[in-house]
């Protein structure tokens, strides 16, 4: 028991490191309901907020029950939770780490449900308990400026070319859940080697995925390693001077969970969301966005259908690894 509650707060710490208690212009929004208010349900969301917001919507329009929200990074949510550990506020969170949706799972504090169209999730996507309800997911790859770059990456190593001397960035893993398990998977899989590489071509740890992403498209960086398609596919398809690659050699596709916090005061409503969560309607609203929809029966490029070659990744074991991987990667990157 000590040793799994060590493990929640290291992670804990990990991703709420810098973020401090939650401000006052960091409230959740309270969004109006068109039928019956008797109820509030809270959704904490790891965005993106765009569909976060078309979401709850199109959920409070179906089942007149009132959504009061709060968006912000995974890190940012998992510090707001902590901090109302005493006085719980949140029935339900959306994250985009499916390491921190783990680390709540086994220390036992989410709620058990069998969610209607559940059985249509990816196989991949599934969770056999019942509690982390994979709706969407989105793949890391690499996001490069087209005016800067000539040759298009392919792969992990070509980033540690002169090409890319001192012109590379990584989301901060902690702000960022797909960053926090890209870096923990990699390691996994390959260890330090490509890590202590990226070091020595000048690679510099970034802010959160926009803020890495935003860096690239404005040219202060030629790339970023660990960039998430849906949000650099979306600025291509804006006109921005951008490209994005899935590395031949391999990549994390990193699901996007929901889940129910068993300490919720609005059962039911929450269950109702997670439903609506899995839904035709919902589904059509990711893939339209370029996520990956959790219903999706093949993980491809959203850009031309091209398969993406995912890492099989077993949660469980990524989540007793994590504290020590984003260690050795604060380590190399000198952050420690």
């Amino acid at each position: 028991m000590e040793k799994k509650i060590a493990l929640t707060l290291s992670t804990l710490a990990i991703l709420a490191l810098g973020t401090g208690l939650y401000a006052a212009n960091h409230q959740g929004k309270t969004a109006t309901a068109s039928k019956n208010t008797s109820q509030t349900l809270t959704v904490y969301a790891a965005g993106p907020k765009p569909v976060s917001d078309k979401i709850v919507k199109g959920f409070e329009k179906e089942t007149g029950i009132k959504v009061k929200t709060f968006d912000g990074t995974t890190g940012k949510i998992l510090s707001k939770l902590k901090a109302e550990e005493s006085n719980p506020q949140a029935d339900v969170l959306v994250l985009a780490s499916m390491a921190a949706g783990v680390d709540l799972q086994t220390n036992k504090k989410l709620l058990t449900y069998d969610a209607k169209n559940s059985d249509k999730l990816n196989p991949q996507f599934k969770d056999s308990k019942h509690q982390l309800f994979n709706y969407s997911a989105s793949a890391v790859g690499i996001t490069y400026n087209t005016k800067e770059v000539k040759t298009a990456p392919t792969d992990w190593a070509d980033l540690t070319g002169a090409t890319y001397k001192n012109s590379l960035t990584i989301p901060d893993p902690k702000t960022s859940g797909s960053s926090l398990d890209f870096i923990n998977v990699y390691q996994m899989k390959h260890g330090q080697s490509y890590l202590k590489q990226l070091k020595q071509n000048g690679a510099e740890i970034g802010g959160a995925n926009k803020e890495v992403l935003d860096a690239v498209v404005t040219g202060q960086k030629k790339a970023v390693v660990g960039g998430v398609d849906y949000m650099s596919i979306a600025a291509i398809k804006k006109g921005e001077k951008i490209g994005f690659a899935y590395p031949t050699s391999g990549t994390l596709v990193n699901p996007r969970p929901a889940m129910i916090l068993k300490s919720t005061k609005h059962a039911e409503a929450a269950k109702k969301f997670i439903d609506y969560l899995l839904t035709d309607t919902v589904q059509k609203q990711l893939k339209s966005s370029y996520l990956i929809p959790g219903t999706a029966d093949k993980l491809t490029n959203p850009l031309n259908n091209q398969p993406i070659k995912s890492y099989t990744v077993n949660w469980q074991d990524a989540n007793k690894a994590l504290a020590a991987n984003v260690k050795k990667f604060n380590q190399v990157l000198g952050n420690d």
